[in-house]
């Protein structure tokens, strides 16, 4: 048994995810709260006997690696290493293996951070950065803290620096340091104060460089590479984190300087993102750790459309979202370094966001001027309908509604008109059985009454020893029929043998691209009544019938249009023998 294995048999599943969510028994499933997207139904189910969690709202899922990946945002490697101390396995050391290539990434990163500070603080090469790091309020221990450094404005000192050190030309351009050329590479960041990119666990995963002199770009940040991606990423994480745990709300500002200068006079519950326009892997790493957002940002947050998509996808995931409120266009470093306790009161005052749309717009429209008026409902209106929460919505209508005195009620059609247009380009079916709320599944019925009935042959009442009688042909997806024809065979093998269906036996001999489908769909919750042999036949029965139904349905609107196809053509006898497949074919669906 290899390690991941031992791992995986040592750890019960429904005590490491209970050490992070409120699981309550579910039959013979537990349930909660999905913790990866926002819902009010309990979605996310977890399976003792298969040892697998599974939400059929976000539809993620996976076993104790993969719930931690999720949830820590940790790597595999991680995961294994942190869940075999916790099972009291030592892992196996092979010898002769050489380093993942991540973990070299790793390491060059943590060279040229050192290369840089030491440029920054110890080389007259970076007198000036120092100099102007020291006029914008940093302390030498704050430039220690964060490992601020300097890269000369040279094309090669770095990647002639890291070559010397046995780091190759590939592994500095996959990196990010260095940008190819004919020659090899040259240095990505040149004339630019350095901040490192630490994550949440520590890990170097590039750099973010800043102009000493007013030039175009001002910041430049790693590309993306196979330790970094922007988009799921917040500077400063690494040392805020148990403050933001503590407080129980994180502050995001737009740049390094900001979340450092905050850092530094004592506000340590600050991030920094990489633009004002949020994204989905940023909102679920600010979900880890607290349900609270405050936006710190230094420009109009409600006249930014990017920015307002952001905002969309903060309020969806869950998050109460304030506002910090600065005047005079100055930024949270500024305001900082002039009046440290001005800033303490902005974030104590802070407004809640729909609040701040408001606010916004008193300020950039006049709601007496009709066309200024039309600008206001282009605007509030779409954000108004994509406030999740019910009572939040109503109550900021009637905001609204007294903002423009307007009716209620024609502020409530309208912004009621918006929340349904979206759902106008979908034309499946809501699937109300083990869906959260509010998400809208593609699927036709008939693809639903596939998957319904696997789901049913998956969970046979205890005293069952039924075998199907039907053809693989009832379905039309592949994947089902060969889940079928497993299936089939199972249950005829342990029908035989009079024994009960086990799971677990049933998934030994099954292809790995079946195993996730088999997994979801038997952790689908059934009605309680279905656990009754009889109950449970009928309702397969049902099924099957619908099924069969819906093949003939099929094949008489085919043999509709060839029926008309031979009417065009004058073919007599060919239409003759159409016609009597129909008759056939309807007889047979009347007796259904």
């Amino acid at each position: 048994m290899d390690d991941v294995e031992l791992v995986k048999e040592k750890i019960n599943i429904v005590d490491l995810i209970s050490e992070y969510l409120p699981l309550k028994k579910a039959g013979v499933n537990f349930k909660t709260n999905c913790p990866f997207h926002s819902e009010k139904t309990a979605s996310f189910v977890v399976s003792p006997e298969r040892q697998i969690w599974h939400c059929f709202g976000c539809q993620k899922g996976g076993d104790v690696f993969t719930f931690l990946i999720e949830k820590e945002g940790m790597e595999f490697k991680e995961a294994l290493e942190m869940l075999a101390k916790k099972a009291g396995v030592v892992l196996q050391k092979r010898t002769g293996d050489k380093k993942d290539s991540k973990d070299r990434l790793f390491e060059i990163n943590l060279k040229a951070q050192e290369f840089f500070h030491y440029i920054l603080t110890k080389h007259k090469l970076g007198k000036n950065a120092l100099e102007y790091l020291e006029k914008r309020g940093l302390r030498p221990e704050t430039i220690k803290e964060f490992g601020i450094g300097y890269a000369p404005n040279s094309w090669e000192s770095l990647s002639k620096f890291l070559r010397k050190r046995g780091f190759t030309t590939e592994e500095i351009v996959t990196s990010g340091l260095g940008v190819a050329s004919k020659s090899g590479c040259y240095d990505r960041f040149r004339g630019r104060i350095t901040f490192p990119l630490f994550d949440g666990k520590e890990k170097l995963r590039g750099f973010s460089g800043r102009v000493l002199i007013p030039t175009e770009p001002k910041y430049i940040n790693s590309p993306q590479t196979p330790i970094f991606d922007k988009s799921s990423f917040l500077f400063g994480l690494n040392l805020a984190k148990s403050q933001i745990r503590e407080k129980k709300e994180v502050i995001l500002v737009e740049g390094e300087m900001d979340m450092i200068a905050s850092y530094q006079a004592g506000f340590k519950n600050v991030v920094a993102s990489k633009g004002t326009a949020l994204t989905e892997g940023q909102v679920d790493l600010i979900k880890k750790y607290s349900e609270n957002l405050i936006l710190g940002f230094d420009m109009d947050l409600a006249g930014d459309s990017a920015s307002r998509r952001g905002i969309e996808i903060a309020d969806k995931s869950g998050l109460d979202i304030k506002v910090i409120q600065l005047s005079g266009g100055k930024d949270a470093a500024e305001v900082i370094r002039e009046n440290p306790a001005l800033w303490q009161s902005a974030v104590e005052e802070a407004m809640p966001i729909y609040d701040y749309y408001l606010t916004s717009i008193a300020k950039r429209y006049d709601s007496k001027n009709p066309s200024d008026l039309k600008k206001i409902g282009e605007e509030l209106i779409p954000i108004w309908a994509k406030i999740t929460d019910d009572l939040v919505r109503e109550r900021y209508i009637q905001r609204l509604s007294a903002f423009l005195k307007t009716e209620e009620k024609f502020m409530r059609d309208a912004v009621e008109k918006a929340r349904q247009q979206p759902l106008k380009s979908y034309t499946g079916l809501l699937k109300k059985a083990n869906l959260s709320d509010n998400i809208v599944s593609t699927k036709s019925r008939r693809e639903l009454l596939e998957e319904y009935l696997i789901t049913l042959l998956l969970h046979p009442p205890s005293e069952s020893n039924f075998v199907p009688f039907f053809p693989e042909t009832l379905f039309l997806a592949e994947k089902w029929r060969q889940l079928f024809v497993y299936l089939v065979l199972y249950l005829d093998s342990i029908s035989f043998k009079s024994r009960s269906f086990n799971i677990n036996e049933f998934v030994l001999d099954l292809p790995k691209e079946l195993l996730a489908e088999v997994d979801r769909l038997y952790l689908m919750e059934l009605d309680d009544r279905l656990m009754d042999d009889k109950s449970w036949k009928k309702e397969l029965e049902s099924v099957v019938s619908e099924l069969k139904k819906a093949l003939i349905k099929a094949s008489l609107e085919r043999l509709s249009l060839e029926i008309r196809n031979a009417q065009e053509f004058d073919k007599i006898d060919v239409m003759e023998n159409l016609n009597k497949r129909f008759r056939d074919l309807s007889v047979k669906l009347k007796n259904l």
